[in-house]
C-alpha cells in the first residue's frame, strides 16, 4: 500500500511539473508569436515601400539600357555609311583596302554594346541599392521617436497593446489612492516598507489594486481609441498634438539629462522616457475626449443604447443642490450670511427634493437654490474615495435619473440627483471592444516590487536634489565672499 502511494504522490508531482513547464512554455510562446507578428508586419511595410522603389528603378534602368543601345546601334550604322562612301577612286579604295588588312583588327562593336549595358546595369544596381538603404533608414527615421510598447502584453484593446510597464503607472496612481483612502488623516506619504499585501476587507489590498489598475488602464484605452470619433473644434486631436508631446518629453529629456529623467519617471512607476510619452498621450487624448463628453454628452450616446446597464459600483457622475448650514461650533467666528441654520436648510432641502422627484427641471432649481459656487450643470464625476462618505453613499445608491432626499454632511444639506456620463458612456465602449487577455502576464505584476521602486526611485531624487542645492548654496556663499570667483559666468 505504501508503494502505491509513494507511486500515485510521484505521479501527482510529475504531472505537476508537466503542467508548470506546459504553462511556461506556452507563456513564452504566446510573447515569441507576439514579437514575430510585430517584426512581421513592420517587415512587410519595409518590403512594400522596397519593391515599389525597385519597381520604379528598374524601369529607369531599362530605359537608361535601351537609349544606350539605339546610340551604339546608331553609331554602328554611321560607321559602315562612311566605309562605303570616303573613297574617291579606286585607287583610294585599293588604298584604304590594303590599311585595313595590315592594320590589327578592332574588336567587334557588340562588344563595346556589352560593356556600355553592363555598366549602365551596375549603375543602376548602386542606386537602387542606394535607395533601398535610404528607403530603410527613411522608414526608421520617420517613425515616432516615443510611442512603442514595451515589455509584456497583458491585454490588447482592439489590437492596442497594455503591457505590463504601462501598468507601473496605473498601479502607482491606484496604490496611492488605496493608501490615502486606508491612511486617512494618519497618512505621511512615506511609503516605504508599506505592505501593499496586507488585508482589507478580506482580500489582499495588492489584488484590489491591481484590478482599480487594469481597469483604468483599459478605460483610458478605449476612450482614446473614440478620439476620432468624438473629438471637434477646439478639443480634436491631430498629428501636432502627437508631435507636441514629443517635443515636450524631448525637452524634459534635455532638461534633466536622460538619467535624471528616468530618475523621475521611475517614481511615478514610468520605466523611461518612451512610457512616459506613452502614457501621457494616452492620458490627455482620455482627457480631450471626457472634456468633450461633459459639454455634449448626450451628442455622443449611440441611438437606443440605454445607459443605465453600464452603471457601475465604484465610479459615477451626479449633480447636487448643496445648502450650506451655519456653523455654530465657534461662536466668537463670523457667520457665513449666506448659510442657513440647520432645521431651516433641512426643510428646504426635502421641499427641493420633493419638487425634483415631482418632475421639475432639475438645473433651474440647481440655478435658483446651489450653493456649491464651483459646479456647472454637468456636475461632478468621480470614483469611490474622492467624495464626502455621505454624499459619496447617497450618490451611488441612486439609478440613473433618481433624486435622493436631503443627505447631511459637514457642507450642509445636499439634494442629488445620478446622472449618466462619461464612466456609463465607457461602459458601454468596452462592451463592444475587442479585449484579449493574457492573464499569465498579468498575475506576475508586483504591486510590491513596483511601489518599492517607486519609493527608492523618489529617495534617491529627493537626495540629488538636496545635494544640489547644498552644492549651489556653497558655491553661491563662496561667490560672496571671494569677489574673485565672480570672474566666471554662473553655471561654468
Amino acid at each position: 500500500m505504501d508503494n502505491e502511494k509513494n507511486e500515485k504522490l510521484n505521479d501527482e508531482k510529475v504531472q505537476q511539473v508537466k503542467d508548470d513547464v506546459s504553462a511556461k512554455i506556452a507563456d513564452a510562446a504566446s510573447e515569441i508569436k507576439e514579437e514575430i507578428a510585430e517584426a512581421d508586419e513592420a517587415a512587410k511595410e519595409v518590403a512594400e515601400e522596397v519593391k515599389d522603389a525597385v519597381s520604379d528603378k528598374a524601369e529607369e534602368v531599362k530605359d537608361a539600357v535601351s537609349d544606350k543601345v539605339e546610340e551604339v546601334e546608331d553609331a554602328v550604322s554611321g560607321d559602315d555609311a562612311e566605309t562605303e562612301s570616303d573613297p574617291e577612286s579606286e585607287d583610294g579604295a585599293e588604298e584604304a583596302l590594303s590599311e585595313t588588312e595590315a592594320a590589327p583588327k578592332k574588336e567587334p562593336k557588340s562588344i563595346n554594346l556589352s560593356v556600355g549595358a553592363l555598366v549602365g546595369i551596375i549603375v543602376g544596381c548602386l542606386a537602387v541599392a542606394a535607395l533601398v538603404v535610404f528607403l530603410i533608414m527613411n522608414y526608421v527615421n520617420g517613425q515616432p521617436k516615443y510611442g512603442k510598447a514595451e515589455g509584456k502584453t497583458i491585454a490588447t484593446v482592439n489590437g492596442e497593446k497594455l503591457t505590463d510597464e504601462d501598468m507601473g503607472y496605473y498601479i502607482y496612481a491606484a496604490a496611492t489612492d488605496e493608501y490615502y483612502n486606508i491612511e486617512g488623516d494618519n497618512a505621511t506619504g512615506d511609503l516605504e516598507g508599506y505592505d501593499w499585501d496586507q488585508d482589507v476587507d478580506g482580500r489582499k489590498l495588492s489584488d484590489i489594486i491591481k484590478e482599480k489598475a487594469y481597469d483604468t488602464a483599459i478605460s483610458e484605452i478605449v476612450t482614446g481609441q473614440m478620439a476620432d470619433e468624438v473629438l471637434t473644434g477646439e478639443y480634436v486631436w491631430d498629428e501636432q498634438d502627437e508631435q507636441q508631446i514629443q517635443m515636450t518629453v524631448d525637452s524634459y529629456v534635455q532638461q534633466f539629462g536622460e538619467d535624471g529623467f528616468n530618475l523621475r519617471a521611475k517614481s511615478m512607476g514610468i520605466s523611461s522616457a518612451n512610457e512616459y510619452a506613452r502614457m501621457y498621450t494616452r492620458v490627455m487624448k482620455a482627457q480631450n475626449v471626457q472634456a468633450e463628453l461633459e459639454e455634449n454628452l448626450d451628442q455622443h450616446i449611440p441611438e437606443g443604447v440605454d445607459l443605465s446597464q453600464y452603471v457601475q459600483s465604484d465610479k459615477c457622475s451626479a449633480k447636487h443642490i448643496l445648502l450650506m448650514v451655519a456653523d455654530t461650533s465657534d461662536p466668537s467666528a463670523t457667520p457665513d450670511p449666506d448659510a442657513y441654520d440647520d432645521a431651516t436648510a433641512a426643510a428646504l432641502a426635502q421641499e427641493i427634493s420633493d419638487r425634483a422627484k415631482n418632475g421639475e427641471d432639475f438645473d433651474s432649481l440647481m440655478e435658483q437654490y446651489n450653493q456649491d459656487t464651483g459646479e456647472t450643470t454637468a456636475g461632478y464625476t468621480f470614483g469611490t474615495g474622492e467624495m464626502v462618505p455621505e454624499f459619496e453613499e447617497a450618490a451611488f445608491a441612486l439609478g440613473l435619473g433618481e433624486v435622493s432626499g436631503p443627505v447631511k454632511s459637514d457642507y450642509g444639506y445636499h439634494v442629488i440627483k445620478r446622472i449618466p456620463g462619461m464612466y456609463e458612456l465607457q461602459g458601454y465602449w468596452k462592451s463592444q471592444a475587442k479585449i484579449s487577455e493574457n492573464k499569465s502576464n498579468y498575475d506576475k505584476i508586483s504591486v510590491q516590487g513596483i511601489m518599492d521602486g517607486v519609493y527608492q526611485s523618489g529617495k534617491q531624487l529627493q537626495e540629488e536634489q538636496a545635494a544640489a542645492s547644498s552644492s549651489s548654496s556653497s558655491s553661491s556663499g563662496s561667490s560672496s565672499s571671494d569677489s574673485s570667483a565672480t570672474s566666471a559666468p554662473a553655471g561654468e
